[in-house]
């Protein structure tokens, strides 16, 4: 697990914040392609919280699976002799069932936060209760690194906070059906937005978009929050 490990440092140091709590500014921007647009002004949906009252608050985790991960089907899985970046890892990705607001997209585990759960506490019990993972256990190593700063979701009403972690095995994953319709992995470097982005006119609960999105396997596009995210995560990987 040694190349995990100098994985681990890394990903720590580039989601490390500031005196202030502050993450370094991205020296690579977001496609502006990410936000969606309304048909056919073209006009940019607003992405920040109302001026009034406060937002549900709801966590995410971007658990990232190394190529020489245990359980790995990556050509270097289990073997611990190459030096990974962290684009070459898998993020975990869920299809979501098809009730709910967003019902049918992919999207990254987890949940809203309920009574007084820490931002962690949250992260834990979503994955043990959408995909039977116990990130507490020491046997599957889950290694919390750091996280990203919450995003609206206005579509739901959300601030959404990323939690990224880090695990050497790869897990065994029991989705628990009533939430999740299936499972994926996809490269975190399928979200380095120094790529170019396709673009697509869909209408999403009744409002016609146009927006930018990242092909994933399975012929899924991830979108909105959940590509903006990942791309996020991506451009601080780039350069560690």
């Amino acid at each position: 697990m040694e190349a995990t490990g100098r994985l681990t440092a890394r990903l720590t140091a580039a989601l490390q914040r500031d005196a202030s709590g502050l993450l370094a500014p991205l020296t690579t921007p977001l496609p502006y392609t990410l936000t969606p647009r309304r048909l056919p002004s073209l006009e940019p949906v607003p992405l920040d919280p109302p001026p009034s009252g406060a937002p549900r608050r709801a966590v995410v985790t971007a658990l990232l699976i190394p190529p020489a991960a245990t359980g790995s089907c990556a050509p270097n899985g289990g073997g611990d002799s190459v030096d990974p970046h962290a684009l070459e890892c898998q993020v975990l990705l869920i299809e979501r069932a098809a009730h709910g607001t967003h019902g049918g997209q992919v999207a990254l585990p987890g949940g809203e936060v309920e009574g007084s759960e820490t931002p962690m506490e949250t992260a834990i019990r979503e994955l043990r209760e959408e995909l039977g993972i116990d990130a507490r256990d020491p046997e599957h190593h889950i290694q919390f690194v750091g996280g990203l700063d919450p995003a609206f979701v206005p579509a739901s009403g959300f601030m959404v906070e990323v939690l990224v972690a880090i695990t050497p095995t790869s897990p065994l994953l029991k989705p628990d059906e009533r939430e999740v319709a299936a499972t994926l992995g996809a490269a975190l470097g399928l979200f380095d937005p120094r790529q170019p982005l396709p673009e697509i006119d869909a209408v999403e609960r009744g409002v016609p978009l146009r927006y930018g999105y990242i092909p994933v396997p399975g012929e899924r596009r991830v979108w909105g929050l959940t590509a903006r995210l990942l791309c996020e995560l991506a451009a601080r990987c780039t350069e560690i």
